[in-house]
């Protein structure tokens, strides 16, 4: 079982997956059936597949090939066209800060698993990543991959011998040395944020190739598609009730303030579809609850911290009332089962 998910990314990043599995010796087409993805599907355009199975596909490939740092290797092989027009319409904005907006802006075109966002520190500007899935879905190849190709794109855009001021991990790799080589700018592993740091200079500093007509050419052109592929109201609620237990707060106020909206304007909004912000913060923590009750052994006290429950006896409740028994029993239950 997996937990049912509309987060979606693009093949982009993929694109090598096969070529990269078969250079380290594996078996690409047996590595992507093993997380129950059809490796003949990356030749299609314009489709996608969850995010969740995008990180089971990396983080299986690093295991079958015995190299723990898959994801770096991988991120190698991409560059900025992977980006589609979002990518030509960031090389057409006339600083980096423009570029890094319009590309946050567009993002969720790309991935809807993760996001980016801008925090302004004394001498520099974070790019920090955040991703839409619990702890337990925690990808360091996701990671990995994700960080090179950004640091790529801002080269793409102010030139190969740019360099970022940082690049911030939250994992640490058993041996540094191949992402110091790949990266060839400063690191920091075990950090509490994963992103870029970039020089508040080099953030306002003019885009020799920007064109002003171009990119507004290109960014109707992103806009339409943006538009097109928007979600439901329904989904960016669950999208950031996700986003909430994360952070440790999935109250309505919250979610309201996520989704840029007042409360009230989102009661309304889910009432005109038929639901509630109730309904679907119940639906998303019983997902996630069965997931982690039955598939992880992390602690039912911490299963019910994570999904924003006060203690665990308020989780044994709602676990009573969705299954008939207690998440322990069904914890034992679906051990039984699996041996």
């Amino acid at each position: 079982m997996t937990v049912p998910s509309d987060l979606r990314t693009e093949y982009g990043s993929l694109m090598y997956f096969a070529q990269q599995v078969e250079a380290l010796g594996g078996c690409a087409a047996d590595i992507a059936r093993s997380v129950g993805f059809d490796l003949n599907d990356l030749t299609h355009s314009h489709t996608s597949l969850s995010h969740e199975t995008y990180c089971d596909l990396l983080e299986a490939a690093a295991t079958a090939t015995h190299c723990k740092y898959f994801g770096l290797l991988l991120g190698q092989h991409n560059d900025i066209s992977m980006l589609g027009s979002l990518g030509q319409l960031t090389l057409n904005c006339s600083t980096l800060e423009e570029a890094a907006t319009t590309f946050i802006r567009y993002f969720n075109m790309v991935s809807q698993g993760e996001f980016f966002r801008i925090e302004i520190g004394a001498q520099d500007h974070f790019l920090i990543r955040d991703v839409y899935l619990p702890d337990p879905f925690f990808s360091v190849q996701a990671q990995d991959i994700s960080l090179y190709e950004i640091v790529k794109i801002a080269r793409s855009i102010c030139g190969d011998q740019w360099q970022p001021s940082g690049v911030y991990f939250t994992h640490k790799p058993a041996d540094p040395q191949p992402y110091h080589t790949a990266f060839n700018c400063p690191l920091y592993f075990s950090q509490e944020f994963q992103g870029i740091a970039i020089a508040s200079k080099d953030v306002v500093m003019p885009i020799e190739r920007a064109n002003e007509e171009n990119k507004q050419v290109l960014e109707m052109q992103v806009a339409a598609m943006y538009i097109a592929n928007q979600k439901s109201i329904t989904e960016k609620t669950q999208q950031a009730i996700t986003l909430g237990m994360i952070t440790g707060d999935c109250s309505i106020k919250v979610v309201a303030n996520t989704l840029d909206m007042h409360t009230r304007t989102l009661h309304r909004k889910l009432a005109q579809h038929a639901t509630s912000f109730t309904h679907i913060l119940e639906e998303t923590r019983r997902n996630f609850a069965e997931y982690f009750v039955t598939k992880t052994s992390i602690s039912i006290f911490e299963v019910s911290q994570m999904l924003g429950y006060k203690d665990s006896t308020s989780l044994s409740r709602s676990y009573q009332r969705w299954h008939g028994l207690a998440p322990s029993s069904h914890r034992k239950q679906s051990s039984v089962s699996q041996h």
